[in-house]
């Protein structure tokens, strides 16, 4: 154990600490909604929240966060996660796979569109459909996860690529960040039963290396978040995690699963608005060694 890997675990536990506790310090933005900076106000959790108000079962709310996972890429996530969880009220059929595939692609597509929840809307319909139609076929890690709530994160993990006679069975969900992300929102706020969860990675993007970067944690050279990059912040990440007691809660203690969610928040409120305004303005006790110069 490392000093560095003891600092960067003192790191995450005040950046779980405020998050899943009071949230971030984001009293000086009036413009952000008050449950911003907080675990109910992620949106899925904000979405699941709603869907339990409206009588939604579990294999419901694992089928709904398996659906809407697949269509979270390069978007906005409040604003999918806030459609989905609409289309969920109006349009519960679009999210049961054994009525999905009893209708034509076609109307699956102008559905998804209406309803704000498609992007490309041909490739994101088809990837629902196919996601249906692998839900409603043999047994298997993912199958029986969504349907039982009870799985495992590497039989999950190797489960996502598989195919059927050339046929991806889950696209867009077996990306390397979607993938783990599924998993973990799955277990939280899915409610699933997922063992291994120790095995998951912090999920990079630009704001996520970003923030890494500003609280001292690693800074790879590179501009974009290739591959090497993203296996640097991650293993920087994992070796803090481990180095310490992390908390987090009920299923992800002391886990990059648990320090996800809450890095992923400090940096879309904390670094990348203090980068925009220009100066710093600390939103948790992590933000106490702030490198970021303006």
């Amino acid at each position: 154990m490392t000093d560095r890997a003891v600092r960067t675990g003192r790191v995450a536990v005040a950046v779980i600490g405020d998050f899943f506790g009071a949230g971030l310090e984001l009293s000086d933005r009036p413009d952000l909604l008050k449950e911003a900076g907080t675990w109910q106000g992620m949106p899925e959790v904000a979405a699941v929240s709603r869907l339990r108000e409206v009588g939604a079962g579990d294999r419901e709310v694992r089928l709904f966060i398996t659906f809407t996972a697949a269509m979270d890429r390069m978007r906005d996530a409040e604003a999918l996660w806030m459609h989905s969880a609409g289309l969920f009220v109006s349009r519960p059929e679009v999210f049961q796979p054994e009525r999905i595939v009893r209708n034509p692609r076609e109307k699956l597509r102008a559905i998804l569109s209406h309803g704000g929840v498609s992007q490309r809307h041909g490739p994101d319909s088809d990837a629902w459909w196919n996601i249906a139609q692998s839900l409603c076929g043999s047994a298997s890690p993912v199958v029986d996860t969504v349907d039982t709530g009870i799985g495992n994160v590497a039989e999950l993990l190797r489960d996502l690529p598989t195919k059927d006679r050339g046929r991806t069975r889950f696209p867009m969900l077996r990306g390397p960040k979607i993938g783990p992300m599924w998993v973990r929102m799955l277990a939280a706020p899915g409610g699933a039963g997922i063992t291994g969860l120790e095995r998951l990675p912090v999920q990079v993007d630009v704001q996520v290396r970003r923030a890494t970067r500003h609280l001292g944690v690693a800074d790879p050279p590179g501009a974009d978040v290739d591959e090497p990059i993203r296996s640097a912040i991650q293993a920087a990440w994992r070796e803090g995690v481990e180095a310490v007691r992390v908390g987090g809660p009920t299923g992800m203690q002391d886990t990059c699963a648990a320090l996800d969610p809450a890095l992923w928040s400090l940096a879309k409120y904390g670094c990348t608005h203090c980068e925009r305004v220009g100066r710093q303005m600390p939103v948790s006790r992590a933000c106490d060694g702030c490198q970021f110069q303006p």
